[in-house]
Parts: structure tokens; sequence; C-alpha cells
């Protein structure tokens, strides 16, 4: 069966909650889940009573579905089999569902966060419906909302858009100074791309203390960060960010977020001295825990969480912003006066033009949470805002062309080794498309180092084998070809087994080869030939990397010399490798209030666009051009961090108090 394992991987699990407006919870097992309170739009739809089976493809495999019906009604809907995430994907198709059944129709919305696994889900459930005999166009018949067409006026101080850990914690920081916040969340549960993470950085906390770490300097950090980004980042914001640092994982922990300090960094390459990350217990999670930091505001400060309630512009006035406006799940317009508001919306990775045009015609792979299109920065956008740094993408991961190619009854570690782990290797040599070596192969245990590289480079870049090479990985592992450390990915602790072998790695890679997604060749000459690329170039390129490879030093770039393992025959085989972009990190100006500054460089940016913040990914200034490699966990401690800065900020002007949290 052929599986997506490289989306299932890179897409890491959420929990899926669904919730109500004023933090009220409402599971799925809480809704209609009979045909006995159901809705028939059409009114004369029949079926042919019985039992029928349906499958469609959904984001990380087929999903298999089960209907019955009455000769009137859609009775029950069931699940068979499906691959899709756990806490996101089971959930939604529950959801779906319950509404199908309640509403006796199929023409409802996907869930938004969700929706490759609700198209699949949907398809299925009308193929087996359509089997039954029901009529399509009548099934289909759009479900109306409630409250279609209505405007609800509403009153905040603070609105905060968007519910991944900076929106979150801007709420949860405004709400507990007073402040009466409204969330809006265009999906069906919090999270974002914060949900997608394995851990956060922070400087100091109670977890590290117990082991006896010292809280790392972050003055040294606050140096290599702007020595790393050439001081085109804004120093008070990183500044602000590292001090913050020392106190944030402690207030995350006392809210429910449940993590681990890490007793050493998880990639090898980074430096001794910057160890702050903190890896969350659970990942899949995180979800639920944000999910549950919203719930306690509204419960205890009155806050109102609406879920599946995209904001879709700024209310303004001149250079003032004075609301949002927002389409709720019910169908009703929200118009909500704020006196203000916060953007915390994720930043623009789904937005493939945003992403491509940011990168200046590049293009990388989509795998982080791809209901982040750039809105928030739009809306910042139409009301006179600035942006800055937009090209820094968390260009974090590696992916190998082919690996949906590969069919068969695989153990997971067997096929992501194949499809996977051969593009995290320092012990081959990376070619561009001109046949050239670009790059010192030891930056691979740097995600974000190996990232640039390839993308540096284009689209896509070769990394190249030979048999030789292949069947030594299949038969002793890593170790055998010269490989020093293992490399670890998110919760996998080894991803290139060095004591034992890669089982039935050359039987997967011959699929890939048949396929015509990597390339195989006898000789260099003709696998250049394959490729593109001038021969000539690329002989010169591996005579060049094998008589270095023999003397065990890299003459060109500096990579160890044990990683220098040499390849003078074949058959050769080349991987075309692409970048995943798991997240943006450019996108709104804002000053060192985090307030959103007017597009007048002439003016210094120092005007503002009054009563607008932002956080998160959608809050430029941290990084220049690319994402920082100097501590791990970077992103997400922002996240938090920029989220309570900006929604101690959006506090203070809203009830004009004064809010110091690094005195807390």
């Amino acid at each position: 069966m052929k599986k997506k394992f490289l989306a299932a991987l890179l897409v890491l699990l959420f929990v899926f909650s669904l919730a109500g407006c004023a933090g009220t919870s409402e599971s799925p097992q809480d809704q209609a889940t009979t045909g006995t309170d159901a809705i028939d739009p059409a009114g004369e739809i029949t079926f042919n009573a019985g039992t029928y089976t349906a499958e469609a493809p959904g984001m990380n495999g087929p999903i298999k579905v089960e209907v019955t019906v009455s000769d009137s009604s859609i009775e029950t809907i069931a699940v068979l089999t499906s691959s899709e995430t756990a806490g996101l994907g089971d959930v939604a198709m529950d959801s779906l569902t319950n509404d199908i059944i309640h509403h006796q129709s199929i023409g409802i919305d996907a869930i938004t966060g969700a929706t490759l696994t609700s198209t699949g889900f949907l398809t299925a459930v009308e193929q087996a419906l359509v089997e039954a005999g029901g009529d399509l166009e009548a099934l289909k018949t759009a479900v109306a909302r409630e409250n279609e067409g209505q405007i609800v006026e509403l009153e905040a101080d603070v609105v905060v858009i968007g519910t991944g850990g900076a929106g979150t914690s801007a709420a949860v920081t405004a709400a507990e100074n007073g402040a009466k916040v409204i969330v809006l969340e265009k999906a069906a549960v919090a999270g974002g791309t914060t949900a997608m993470g394995g851990g956060f950085f922070a400087a100091d906390s109670a977890q590290a203390r117990a082991l006896g770490h010292e809280p790392v300097d972050t003055d040294y950090i606050f140096e290599k960060w702007m020595d790393e980004m050439d001081w085109l980042a804004d120093a008070t914001l990183v500044k602000q960010f590292l001090e913050l640092s020392h106190t944030t994982a402690d207030w995350m922990e006392a809210r429910g977020i449940e993590f681990q300090k890490t007793k050493a960094a998880v990639q090898q390459s980074h430096a001794e001295g910057t160890n702050g990350y903190h890896k969350y217990n659970d990942h899949t999670k995180t979800s639920a825990q944000l999910t549950a930091m919203l719930d306690k505001i509204a419960a205890d400060h009155g806050a109102t969480i609406y879920y599946e309630t995209p904001a879709i512009q700024l209310m303004t006035d001149s250079r003032q912003v004075t609301g949002v406006i927002a389409s709720a799940k019910d169908g009703s317009t929200l118009h909500i006066s704020a006196k203000s508001v916060v953007i915390a919306t994720g930043g623009f990775v789904g937005n493939a033009d945003m992403v491509t045009e940011a990168l200046k015609g590049v293009q990388v792979n989509a795998s982080g949470y791809n209901s982040n299109v750039g809105d928030g920065i739009q809306m910042a956008v139409e009301a006179g805002a600035a942006t800055r740094g937009l090209s820094a993408m968390v260009t974090h991961t590696f992916a190998v062309a082919g690996g949906d190619a590969v069919e068969g009854d695989y153990e997971f570690m067997e096929r992501y080794q194949a499809t996977n782990s051969v593009a995290y290797m320092p012990i081959i040599p990376w070619i561009n498309a001109s046949g050239v070596r670009f790059a010192n192969e030891d930056i691979v245990y740097d995600r974000a180092l190996s990232g640039n590289a390839v993308m540096s480079q284009g689209n896509y870049a070769y990394f190249l084998y030979n048999e030789t090479l292949l069947n030594l990985l299949e038969t002793q592992g890593a170790r055998a070809a010269g490989m020093l450390d293992k490399i670890a990915m998110g919760p996998m602790p080894e991803i290139t087994p060095m004591d034992f072998g890669w089982n039935k790695l050359t039987e997967m890679v011959d699929q890939m080869v048949a396929a015509g997604q990597v390339v195989k060749a006898d000789t260099l000459e003709a696998l250049a030939e394959q490729l593109n690329m001038n021969p000539r170039q690329l002989a010169e390129t591996m005579k060049k990397y094998n008589e270095d490879a023999a003397k065990g030093v890299d003459t060109l770039y500096g990579k160890d010399g044990s990683h220098m393992y040499a390849m003078t025959s074949g058959p050769y085989y080349a991987f075309k490798v692409s970048v995943n972009n798991l997240g943006t990190v450019g996108g709104i100006r804002i000053n060192s209030n985090f307030e959103v500054v007017m597009d007048e460089p002439e003016k210094g940016y120092s005007t503002t666009v009054t009563n607008l913040y932002a956080a998160g990914s959608d809050a430029a200034g941290l990084y220049s051009d690319h994402y920082a490699h100097t501590i791990e966990g970077a992103a997400q401690g922002w996240a938090y961090n920029s989220g309570r800065l900006a929604g101690a900020r959006a506090a203070e002007n809203a009830l004009n108090i004064t809010i110091n949290l690094f005195e807390q």
C-alpha cells in the first residue's frame, strides 16, 4: 500500500478539541450521532437500505468508510481504515460524521487545518451514498448555516487573532492582567504551528535547575545571534526574547504545558553553552494543552474563544485599528470593537505563491501548518503596515523524490530509512544541478544550515551514492562506511542506524529507480547525461572528491576526513533532494513595543498603526533573511515569549496600565 510517510511525519500529531464560544467545550460525542434530529435539505432523498463501503485518498493514505442507510436517511458512518494524523484527522472525521448525519447532507465545509483528510473522507462517504442509490445533487446541497447574513456587534479590550503558542500566550497574558479578551481561530482546534513542534528554547527553568544546569548565558547567545544575523535583526526584540526566556518555561509549566529539559542539545552541531532546549513530553498533546489554557481564561477571566471563525478584515479609522471583522461558523459576521488587536496567525507557509515570491523564485515544500496562508500579514499590510524579512523560512528538513513510489509491507523505520534517512548522511557528496559539489556535508547535523545550503542552489540538489555504499548500509549500518555519529529527528533518536543494517534498503531504492525518481547509471558520465548535467563537470567533481577521500582530507570544504567516503565505481545513484519549509518567520515589521509600524522608512519606521500588535511567526525582526541556528527551539521559544510581550503591551494600551513581565 502506498503511504505518504514523509507527509505523515512532518505533519506532526495534533490533539483535536472542538470548543464553542465563551470557552465552553463540545466534543463530537456530545453532538447528534443518529438520524433522529436530522435535517433533510432536499426533502425527498431515498436510498436502497443497507451497508456500503467506499475508499478515497486522504492526507497520509486511503480512507475506507462504511456507511449504513435506511430507505430515507443516513444512519451511521464508520471509518474502517485510515492512517490520518492521530488527534487531528481522526477527530476531524468524527466531526464531519456528526454534521453529515445531523444535516443528512454532504454539502458541508471541510475542517480547516485538516482539509485533505476532510476531502478524502467526504469523497469516500459520497461514493458510498451514490452506491446506495442516493441522489448526489440533492446530497450535496449546501447546508444553510443557522445565522447566515446576520451581523453581531461585540466589544473587547483585546482581540487576539490565532491560537498557536503566540496567540494563546498573548490572550492568557492580557486576560490575566485584567483585559476583556476575545480570541479568534479559523481552525477547529488550537495549536497551529506550535502543535507541530518538538520543543522550545528557554534560558532557565525549574527543571533545568533540578538537573544542576546553570542558566544559559543570554548575553553570550545575544552576541552569537547578532553576529549570525549580521546585525540585520532588531536587537531590541532579540534582547527581550532572550531575557524573558529566563521565566517563560516556568510560566508555561504553571499553565499546563508539559515538557522536560534536555540534558544536552538534540542536534550535535549546537555549540557548548547554548543548550536551552525544553522538549515536549508528548508533542501530540500540545494542542490540547493550549486549548486548556484558553478554556481557563474563559472560565476565570470571562474570555470568549471563537473557533472556526477566521478574521477577515481589520476595522480602521485613519491610521488606527478599531476592531476586527470575523466570519463565524454559524454564518454570522462578527464586528468586534476593540482597544487593541494582536495578530498571531502563524505566518504564510501554506501560501506557495507568497513563499516563492519571498524566495525570489525558489520553490520549497510546504510541510508546516498549511492553513497559515499569510492572512494576518495581509490584513496588516492593508492597514498600512510595513513588512520585514519575508525570506526567512524554517527550511529545516529534506524531502527525497520517489518516496511515494515505494509499495509493500515494510516497517515504518525501514521505509523511512530508504525514503528519508538517505538524505541525512554526511558521508555522501551533495551535487548541484551543474554537477558541482557545493557544501561541507557535515552541516547535515544542523537542519537549518543544511536546508539553507540546498535552497541556495535552487529548487533541489542531488545526493550521490553508489551501489557499494547502499549495500554496506543495508548489511552493516552507517558506522561501517565511516559515519561518526548518528542523526536524530524529532521523537526518533536515531534515523541513521550506525551498528545494524538498513533492512530492505536496496529493494525500496530499486522501486524508486523504477519509478524514475532516483536516477541510476553504471558510470558517472551516463549519470550526468540522465541528469542533464555536463558529464565532464561531474567527473571532475567526483575525481576531486575521491582523491580527497583516499587521503582522508577534504581540501575543498573541510569536512571531517572520516566522512569522505570514496565512490570510485558504479553503479551510481542520484537522489533528488528538496527542502521542506516548516514555517515562515518573517512578516509584519514591529517596534520594540510589539506595535505594528507603518510602511514609512523615510520616517525611520517610527509611526505606528495605532492599537495593532503582532507576535510569533507574523512578527518580523528576530531574524535577518534566514532562520537562526544559534539555539535549538528558537521559533517556538519566540512564539511563547513574543506572545507574552505582545499580550502585555496590548493590555497596557487597552487598560492604560503598566505590566512589567521581566519583574514577575
